[in-house]
């Protein structure tokens, strides 16, 4: 099997993973502030990524956060992450699936224009036979248009910028340590969220199960894109984020 099929395969099998942790976000975020979702999805990721670090033997190299790709992907991850959080609160599920699908646009020209890929004729235009699908179903110049969507086009930017970053992040880095440095960014932003939201609401017990269940297949998802996103040439694993189109209409309804 070559790297690029490899890297589909686990481009697909992250987007649906994703579409799940959404989903949960969502229906956590309706009794919890979404700061404190943020938080319990950080240090419960935390805990999963460093636990999978010492079962590897892999040690915590601080010396890595100086490295300029993975402090580049850092800044994007936390555009991502804090614009998609916000969107999942206030934005549809399936505008936030179908905004999300502008991200292989801006990798692929990305990935032609700086990293020396050479992007053809046919993948340029599935790419736009996607976008133009993406359009149809958001319909931007229809009254229906919600301008909350405009957070989860931030998204798609902060998205865009990380995976760029973290396909120029050298090999020595894992992908296990990426994830675990990207964890307190999500503590982070929560806590900065509840700073500025002032409320904090008390954990309810029943909410175990959906929190649960959002760091598990989170931390399945964000690992698998980013281990397709390394192995395989960016500009053809980028476009089989579309795949999460369908989940996030699935998951809407």
């Amino acid at each position: 099997m070559s790297a690029n099929l490899k890297s589909i395969i686990l481009m697909i099998a992250a987007m649906g993973c994703l579409t799940i942790t959404d989903l949960l976000v969502k229906i956590a975020s309706k009794t919890l502030p979404i700061g404190e979702v943020m938080i319990f999805y950080g240090v419960g990721a935390l805990m999963v990524f460093w636990v999978l670090l010492q079962i590897k033997g892999e040690p915590v190299q601080l010396l890595a956060l100086t490295n300029s790709a993975v402090a580049l992907r850092n800044v994007g991850d936390l555009i991502a992450l804090n614009s998609m959080f916000l969107a999942l609160v206030y934005v549809p599920l399936s505008t936030i699936g179908a905004l999300i699908q502008t991200v292989p646009i801006m990798v692929t020209a990305a990935a032609a224009l700086f990293l020396g890929e050479q992007v053809g004729a046919r993948r340029i235009s599935a790419i736009v036979v996607g976008f133009l699908g993406t359009l149809l179903i958001i319909q931007p110049g229809a009254s229906t248009f919600e301008s909350n969507a405009i957070i989860a086009l931030i998204a798609a930017l902060g998205m865009a910028l990380r995976d760029i970053a973290t396909k120029l992040v050298r090999e020595n880095v894992s992908t296990l340590l990426l994830q675990f440095y990207s964890c307190f960014l999500f503590i982070f932003s929560g806590c900065f969220f509840i700073i500025i939201e002032g409320n904090v609401t008390a954990f309810d017990l029943d909410n175990v199960g959906v929190i649960a269940a959002m760091v598990a297949t989170g931390s399945v998802g964000f690992f698998l894109m980013t281990e397709a996103i390394r192995l395989g040439e960016i500009s053809v694993v980028s476009p089989f984020r579309y795949t999460r189109l369908l989940f996030s209409m699935i998951a809407g309804i």
